[in-house]
């Protein structure tokens, strides 16, 4: 990831160093930097005011959308009084759509952007022991459990739509609005199911995927030797102090 593309926010720590330029002298350290930088990371990513302001946004932007199908059938009947309500209907949908369409906007870039910063860090190391340090309880459920309905919504009004007999102007309303909430639902479980899958991963870690040490899952190191092996030479241990990780080797 480039780290000049964008900052993370003021109380948020940056990317992980790249490989030259990491401070950490052992794994205990990069371990317990790993699971304070992930658990700042986790917290903002899964806010429950996020969610919040998401869910608001999405019926503020369909409100406007609303408007803005009236003020467009005011407009084209023809008659001057209906022409003045359907600019004041027009301008009240665009007080309503812009400010709500920017705001899920930056919102989105804000995530992408936290969120790749935290499968960087994630993919450092793994340690199922950390991860109660990192985890956000309830988080991911409740950005997740909303958004599917949401979503659900969503889908059922776009095909009550396309299905019933209703009028030209009505359709445009109901399948816009139906267009908006299944999008505002699907981030929502995106989000949720990003976060998910990085608690999988550090729970079921992959065999033969190296870690930030040069060791796949099974401890091995680059050279597929055992780092905690009766044989494995002092220099080859991850931390070249010529010890494991407990300080002894194990057969």
């Amino acid at each position: 990831m480039r780290k000049d593309v964008m900052t993370p926010p003021i109380e948020l720590p940056p990317p992980p160093p790249g490989p030259d330029e990491r401070p950490w002298k052992d794994r205990a350290g990069l371990l317990d930097e790993r699971a304070r930088a992930m658990g700042a990371l986790a917290r903002w990513y899964l806010a429950p005011h996020r969610a919040l302001l998401l869910w608001l946004s999405t019926f503020v932007f369909a409100l406007g959308w609303s408007l803005a199908v009236s003020g467009f059938q005011f407009l084209v009947k023809g008659e001057i009084i209906e022409h003045v309500l359907g600019v004041i209907f027009l301008g009240l949908a665009l007080g309503a759509t812009v400010p709500s369409s920017l705001g899920v906007a930056s919102g989105i870039r804000r995530d992408v952007f936290v969120g790749a910063c935290l499968r960087d860090w994630a993919e450092l190391e793994r340690d199922p022991q950390t991860l109660p340090r990192w985890r956000v309880s309830g988080g991911a459920l409740l950005w997740l459990g909303p958004s599917i309905v949401l979503t659900c919504l969503g889908l059922a009004l776009g095909g009550f739509a396309v299905v019933a007999d209703i009028g030209t102007e009505s359709f445009g309303t109901v399948a816009g609005i139906g267009i908006v909430f299944a999008v505002a639902g699907a981030l929502g479980m995106a989000k949720a199911i990003d976060y998910y899958r990085l608690v999988s991963r550090e729970l079921r870690p992959d065999a033969g995927v190296p870690d930030a040490y040069g060791r796949d899952a099974y401890g091995r190191d680059a050279y597929g030797r055992d780092a905690c092996a009766p044989d494995a030479p002092g220099p080859g241990s991850p931390y070249d102090d010529g010890f494991c990780d407990d300080g002894f080797c194990s057969d």
